[in-house]
């Protein structure tokens, strides 16, 4: 196995980025991140984490951050197999305000931006908590939900008799 490690330095001499290669692709062992990109005061702008060339972290961890010049995570994004991806119902990609409260969300599987059940995908919160907007996609497609009732239209018996159900107001 060949591992290198290769080190991008600034006209001041400063480290501006590390990357970690085994085999010729992107790739750290031990769930630490194979590309960190520095401000020019030293502190981290952008952490990648990488396995056998693709953007890819175990364990429901996010493989990708942007932090602040203070340090704090600005946004994270979860990725599979180099496809933004996370499992169950939570969001893939998260931006945080300087308060660390969270300002928007989005939900993707396997590369599209997509979440089941007439919820939204993509998520903007005002500065209470509150939802300002939200944006509702499937596989990749935007669409807007439904207003239909759950069970209009659908026939039901009771005692020998049918009833179509319709919505009351």
């Amino acid at each position: 196995m060949t591992y290198e490690y290769k080190v991008t330095h600034r006209a001041d001499g400063s480290v501006a980025r590390e990357t970690f290669w085994k085999e010729g692709q992107l790739h750290r062992e031990g769930d630490r991140p194979a590309v960190v990109m520095y401000r020019a005061d030293g502190s981290v702008e952008r952490e990648t984490f990488w396995k056998e060339g693709l953007l890819h972290r175990e364990g429901d961890r996010p493989a990708e951050f942007w932090y602040r010049a203070d340090g704090s995570v600005e946004w994270e994004q979860f990725w599979k197999e180099d496809q933004c991806h996370r499992e169950g119902d939570r969001p893939a990609r998260v931006w945080y305000r300087a308060d660390g409260s969270v300002e928007r969300e989005l939900f993707w599987k396997e590369g599209q931006c997509h979440r089941e059940g007439d919820r939204p995908a993509q998520v903007w919160y005002r500065a209470d908590g509150s939802v300002e907007r939200e944006e509702f996609w499937k596989a990749g497609q935007q669409y807007t939900p439904s207003k239909a009732k759950p069970c209009e239209g659908k026939t039901v018996e009771i005692d020998g008799v049918k009833y179509v159900l319709t919505a009351a107001d």
